[in-house]
C-alpha cells in the first residue's frame, strides 16, 4: 500500500515535469519519458484495481448483510406460523345422486342451446349439427396477429 501511495505521489511530479517540456517532439526527447510513462500507467492500473477491490468488498458485505436480513424474516415468519393455530375444517358435504345427475345431463344444455338460437335467429329454418366446447387454439395474440396483418397488407 506504501507503494502505491508513493507512485502516486511521483506521478504528480512526472505529469508536471512532462506538461513542462510542451512539445510531443521535446517530450520524446526527455530521456525519462518512457520511464515517466510507465510511473504513469502503473498508477493508473493500481488505482483502477484499488477502487475494483473495494466495489467487491462493499457488494459481498451487501450480500451477506441482506442474507442475513432474509434468514431473520424467514425465522421469524416460521414461528409466526408455529404460533398460530390451524383453521379448523370446513364441514364436508356431500352431493345427492340427484344433484350429480342434474351436472352431467347434456340433453338439458343442448336444448338450452337451442332455444337460445331459434330466439336469435326467429323463425329461418336452421339446423344444430353438433355442440362443442370451445377451445382457443390460437398459438398468437390478438396483438401479434394485428401485427402480421398490418405488414402483410402490402403483398
Amino acid at each position: 500500500m506504501n507503494t502505491a501511495f508513493r507512485l502516486l505521489s511521483e506521478s504528480e511530479t512526472v505529469i508536471d515535469r512532462i506538461q513542462g517540456l510542451g512539445t510531443a517532439e521535446n517530450q520524446l526527447k526527455d530521456p525519462d519519458y518512457w520511464g515517466s510513462v510507465g510511473i504513469i500507467t502503473i498508477t493508473g492500473i493500481l488505482v483502477v484495481f484499488l477502487i475494483l477491490a473495494i466495489l467487491i468488498i462493499f457488494f459481498w458485505l451487501m450480500g451477506t448483510i441482506f442474507k442475513s436480513i432474509d434468514k431473520s424474516r424467514a425465522a421469524k415468519k416460521v414461528a409466526i406460523k408455529a404460533e398460530t393455530p390451524a383453521p379448523a375444517a370446513a364441514p364436508v358435504v356431500e352431493e345427492s345422486p340427484a344433484e350429480e345427475e342434474e351436472l352431467d345431463n347434456d340433453d338439458e344444455i343442448v336444448a338450452v342451446i337451442s332455444a337460445a338460437i331459434a330466439a336469435y335467429e326467429g323463425d329461418s329454418g336452421y339446423t344444430i349439427k353438433s355442440i362443442s366446447r370451445y377451445t382457443d387454439r390460437r398459438t398468437r395474440s390478438a396483438w401479434s396477429l394485428a401485427g402480421i396483418g398490418k405488414n402483410m397488407s402490402q403483398f
